[in-house]
């Protein structure tokens, strides 16, 4: 009997306690915590210059955190948790790594600064009106993405680098990011992706290259995307169920793809400049006969589907808010420039030419999606832009 409730006491999950400090707490060296620690809100963590911090635990803050030149690692360990931080909160080139997520950000208004987050599942996400400033930090190998942004953050995301990321460098859901600006995305399956209603960022002088996907916009997402440099990529724009991003003066250079639109996407495109990529605009899916028979049925369907990385479903958004205001059967695309040899064909072939470089309803009349046959839309391209525009990205 005795041997079986020792048995019994061995098989028993072991609780591990909370070390709670209450005052200010000063680290240095190396530092290894086995047990969860938790910042109260009227204390303070200082991490001296050069410390190592080994945890397989997490380490939330309420209170304030102030590391310079520190290392925080684990072998998928929960990562830092910063709750309602103000700006006394203060990471500054640190390095984090090997955890299920990095940093979570909720609410607050920490400063992130020149940080290297890699080989986490999730770099650093913010959440819960997060206002936290994310600057001049590098992004790589991160499993999942390297930045999430999501529950209505203005954020400031400016400076930053984001390459090698397992799925999304960036992902900014239901979340309006103050400044979103001169970031890099290199090399990354999805560079950035921006989804459902709510989600209006400006995206502003970022330069996207070598990305199989530079940016995907989803369920009726609606961005301004301005200024940016699209170079290399596979598709450098994807617009997709019912997403109408304005999209003015980028660069598009060298992309195999320029802009893909499908799924009643109904985008602005002007001034944008068009320069030697395989194909500048292609539409799939794009209807709007499709839209006025199916749509509101196929938005109906989404309702029910999970949000972002098996989140809770989202279901706060009408129809009235989703449909499509405008459906004459063509997309905005007046006013860009086309790229020199293109103007001279445009110059030479009048407005009943067929521009090569735009695959639309003039290429494919009609195409097949749930049993049925559906017009596809066209391109609007004229007035064109005689000449190259003069793009603040370019100085």
């Amino acid at each position: 009997m005795k041997s079986a409730l020792c048995l019994l006491f061995l098989l028993l999950p072991s609780v591990v306690s909370t070390r709670v400090v209450t005052t200010t707490e000063h680290w240095q060296g190396e530092v290894r915590l086995t047990e969860p620690l938790l910042i109260e809100k009227d204390a303070k963590l200082i991490i001296a210059p050069g410390t190592q911090v080994f945890s397989t635990s997490v380490i939330e803050v309420k209170g304030a955190l102030q590391a310079r030149d520190v290392s925080f690692s684990g072998e998928d360990w929960p990562g830092l948790v910063l709750k309602n931080s103000t700006d006394k909160t203060v990471l500054r080139t640190c390095r984090i790594r090997g955890a299920k997520t990095g940093i979570t950000v909720i609410g607050g208004a920490p400063l992130l600064t020149n940080l290297m987050v890699e080989n986490n599942r999730v770099g650093i996400e913010l959440r819960q009106k997060s206002r936290a400033r994310v600057i001049d930090s590098l992004f790589q190998n991160n499993s999942r993405v390297g930045l999430f942004i999501k529950d209505e953050s203005t954020s400031i995301v400016r400076g930053n680098r984001f390459e090698h990321q397992g799925k999304f460098g960036a992902y900014i859901y239901r979340a309006q990011p103050q400044d979103f600006s001169q970031n890099q995305f290199l090399d990354n399956d999805t560079g950035l992706m921006i989804s459902h209603f709510g989600s209006n960022p400006r995206i502003k002088a970022n330069r996207f290259m070598r990305n199989r996907l530079a940016i995907k916009v989803d369920r009726t997402a609606k961005p301004r995307i301005e200024e940016n440099i699209f170079e290399d990529n596979q598709t450098a724009l994807k617009l997709y169920r019912r997403s109408d991003p304005v999209i003015e003066a980028n660069l598009f250079k060298q992309n195999l793809l320029a802009i893909h639109i499908s799924f009643s996407s109904y985008p602005l495109i002007r001034h944008n400049n068009f320069i030697a990529n395989k194909q500048a605009l292609m539409l799939e899916f794009q209807s709007a006969t499709w839209e006025k028979e199916k749509g509101a049925l196929a938005r109906q369907d989404q309702l029910a589907s999970r949000g972002a990385f098996g989140g809770q479903k989202q279901d706060r958004v009408s129809e009235e808010q989703r449909r499509a205001r405008q459906l004459d059967g063509t997309v905005d695309a007046r006013e860009n420039w086309w790229g020199g040899d293109e103007t001279r064909l445009l110059e030479q072939g009048g407005l009943d030419m067929n521009p090569a470089w735009i695959d639309d309803g003039q290429d494919r009349p009609l195409f097949e999606e749930g049993g049925g046959e559906y017009p596809l839309d066209r391109v609007r391209w004229f007035p064109y832009d005689k000449r190259a525009n003069r793009l603040e990205v370019l100085k």
